[in-house]
């Protein structure tokens, strides 16, 4: 019954919204992608204008604001989201998971580009991309912070702060196993990933040998223009996009792979829409996140996606 009640949700927000006709014309450029893709999805809320804080803390309404990051909890659905123009905060959407209607806007007390989220379901954690000077860094919000928290409530308090000295940015995370996994995006060259142990009481350890991937680099080397990282069984996937080109999601068998910068290993490659950011998996479903919906990058092409998308593995990797 709730399955139905979703798929219920889903489709009168789609006629509503006059979506299909741009579905329809996307799923033709991009048929593999769209084979999979189920059509429970989440509407990417507030692409228009968002409240938010300006420079000054002030209340304000952002116009511009970009989704980067995206994680599901036992009941929400959370969107990270960052101001294109840089002149307002951070903000993360909680949506129902089951419905996918908005419950609150939670404001940041900073301005990170939040370009990934990940949830600890262990210690009910968030974690969020974020910077310290020319250090990569990732903070941490309670699962109880959230959910307390109110719209009127002003700027939410980090509950801890980790500066990640081995790498420049955080561009990507999730969390796997025990380990929050940070990737690294680079424009030219390959991209980096690091495995960070989470210790008894949710906090980072030290980046361990022991990592999720058995790879002979010191750290883990993958392609340029990585956006996303996630996993699924013994298969890594990643998800990389830059400019109004396609996007592509790349999957490498971790038992086989030697090089996961060889795109030549890869046992399967994806085109997708442009401008894909975060990847999530859950079960044998795989959620994806575009930004094209967003102000700065919505009349760049005609592939505009304002949902976020599930997409079938076992369909998808047939």
């Amino acid at each position: 019954m709730k399955k139905f009640f979703s798929a219920l949700v889903t489709w009168l927000r789609h006629f509503l919204s006059g979506t299909f006709y741009n579905r329809k014309n996307v799923w033709r450029a991009f048929p593999e992608f769209f084979e999979a893709a189920s059509e429970q999805t989440y509407r990417i809320p507030d692409l228009e204008s968002a409240d938010t804080l300006s420079f000054k803390q002030e209340k304000a309404v952002c116009p511009s604001m970009t989704p980067q990051g995206m994680t599901l909890t036992e009941n929400y659905v959370l969107i990270s989201a960052y101001c294109h123009d840089h002149r307002h905060n951070s903000v993360i959407h909680v949506l129902d998971r089951l419905t996918g209607l908005k419950l609150k806007t939670i404001i940041l007390p900073d301005l990170p580009h939040a370009g990934g989220l990940a949830y600890d379901p262990i210690h009910q954690k968030i974690w969020i991309s974020n910077t310290a000077g020319k250090n990569a860094a990732v903070t941490a919000l309670a699962l109880e912070q959230i959910e307390e928290y109110t719209e009127n409530s002003g700027p939410i308090n980090y509950q801890q702060k980790n500066v990640l000295k081995e790498l420049p940015r955080a561009s990507a995370i999730t969390y796997d196993h025990g380990f929050l996994v940070v990737a690294l995006f680079a424009l030219n060259g390959f991209g980096q990933v690091v495995c960070y142990p989470i210790d008894g009481k949710g906090g980072l350890a030290n980046p361990t040998s022991r990592s999720l991937i058995e790879s002979p680099f010191g750290s883990l080397t993958i392609p340029a223009k990585v956006q996303g990282v996630t996993f699924y069984k013994n298969f890594l996937l990643l998800s990389q996009s830059w400019g109004k080109q396609p996007g592509q999601i790349f999957i490498f068998d971790i038992r086989q792979t030697t090089n996961f910068a060889d795109l030549d290993q890869a046992v399967k490659i994806i085109a997708t829409p442009p401008y894909l950011e975060q990847i999530y998996v859950e079960g044998d479903q795989l959620y994806t996140l575009f930004e094209s919906g967003a102000a700065a990058y919505r009349k760049k092409t005609s592939f505009v996606m304002k949902d976020i998308l599930q997409l079938d593995l076992l369909e998808l990797l047939k």
